[in-house]
């Protein structure tokens, strides 16, 4: 058996380094003879897709031969902007290896891999199944999204992130900008736009990170709130902003006690609402139907959930929320949303269960 791989590395990636990605290539030349590819670097979408257009005959004279496996070296955010490319440009869903070097590494620790080392832990793994007939019992099968034709694994709209948005550090002022802005650039043109209203670089931002989460974070996230409630305009619009437009679970039309402040969606047990390092509880039963993902929706006044951010972190359910489990979700309105840790504008969002992927996870040790 010949194990065909693909690694992209996206320099983007807040702990992807020279140094890491020849530490990488280092591990994975000891499968030589097992194990046949290359770990490609890119800086761009651009440079991306052309990459993975240039391997795609490789690929699938391999696919005949034995198993193909992709791996993304990055974050969340990478991970969702290349499976999309691999997926479209290939036409099937190849066995996935996630390299946790960015810096929202959710659905990386969904599937044990908790640390920058777990990269290395995972490219040696890699070598050493490269020499079996077969990749059972390697893998786990995780539900995926489709949103918009993006694949991805979770996705929130309103209240929730717009509150992790301030608690890392950035205003409601600039939130309100961008989400302005986005209504009228080229998808293109998101990073320009986002530093010239931020004033920082995307790395920048994330490299804040650290310094701003915990207490601190917390504390100015808090005098944030305390503006809304004086009724400073940017604060309030962030807070009160609803989930305005119809929401349709499984093609109906949904009705709630109250307005809709957000929707989180999530298809995996350990989703953290990109909580950064705060590894909260698991989520409350995402996968209990098969099939299906889960939304939470919570409605009534903004500030009846603020206190309830713990329960979030400890993976309970918020009191004055829906927790519903379906296929498909369509949301009409143009709106900003968090796409696995990536802030998207589009006009209106269609949501559907995209069946399972295979991703390569380490093995088990007691």
């Amino acid at each position: 058996m010949t194990y065909y791989y693909l690694i992209f590395a996206n320099t983007n990636g807040r702990n992807v380094t020279p140094e890491r990605i020849q530490a990488l290539q280092d591990i994975l030349k000891l499968g030589r003879g097992s194990l046949k590819g290359e770990l490609i670097v890119t800086k761009s979408l651009n440079q991306l897709k052309g990459s993975i257009e240039d391997h795609k005959n490789a690929f699938f004279g391999y696919k005949e031969q034995g198993t193909t496996i992709v791996g993304i070296a990055g974050g969340d955010g990478t991970v969702m902007r290349t499976r999309t490319l691999v997926e479209n440009i290939l036409g099937y869903q190849p066995t996935y290896a996630f390299f946790p070097l960015g810096t929202m590494n959710n659905i990386q620790r969904t599937v044990g891999m908790n640390t920058i080392d777990s990269s290395f832990d995972l490219a040696k793994h890699i070598v050493n199944i490269a020499c079996t007939d077969s990749l059972e019992g390697h893998t786990v099968s995780v539900p995926s999204l489709d949103i918009n034709g993006k694949k991805g694994f979770n996705i929130g709209f309103g209240i929730i992130p717009r509150l992790l948005w301030m608690y890392y550090g950035h205003s409601a002022k600039h939130y309100r900008e961008l989400e302005e802005s986005l209504q009228s650039c080229e998808p293109a043109e998101y990073y320009n736009e986002y530093e010239r209203i931020t004033g920082k670089k995307e790395a920048d931002f994330f490299d804040l990170l650290s310094k701003e989460r915990g207490l601190w974070g917390a504390t100015k996230a808090a005098l944030r709130l305390m503006n809304g409630l004086r009724g400073h305009t940017d604060e309030a619009y962030l807070l009160h902003k609803s989930l305005a437009g119809e929401i349709r679970f499984d093609g109906e039309k949904q009705t709630f006690p109250q307005a809709p402040l957000g929707a989180y969606i999530s298809c995996y047990e350990e989703v953290n609402l990109g909580l950064g390092r705060l590894n909260p509880k698991p989520s409350p039963e995402p996968r209990k139907e098969p099939g299906k993902f889960e939304v939470v929706v919570p409605y009534g006044d903004p500030f009846s959930i603020i206190p309830q951010l713990f329960k979030v972190v400890r993976g309970e359910r918020l009191s004055n929320a829906a927790y519903e489990h379906i296929s498909s979700l369509e949301l009409p309105s143009e709106r900003l949303a968090q796409v696995d840790g990536e802030e998207i504008m589009e006009k209106g969002f269609t949501v559907h269960h995209d069946g399972e992927r295979k991703i390569i996870t380490l093995p088990v040790t007691v």
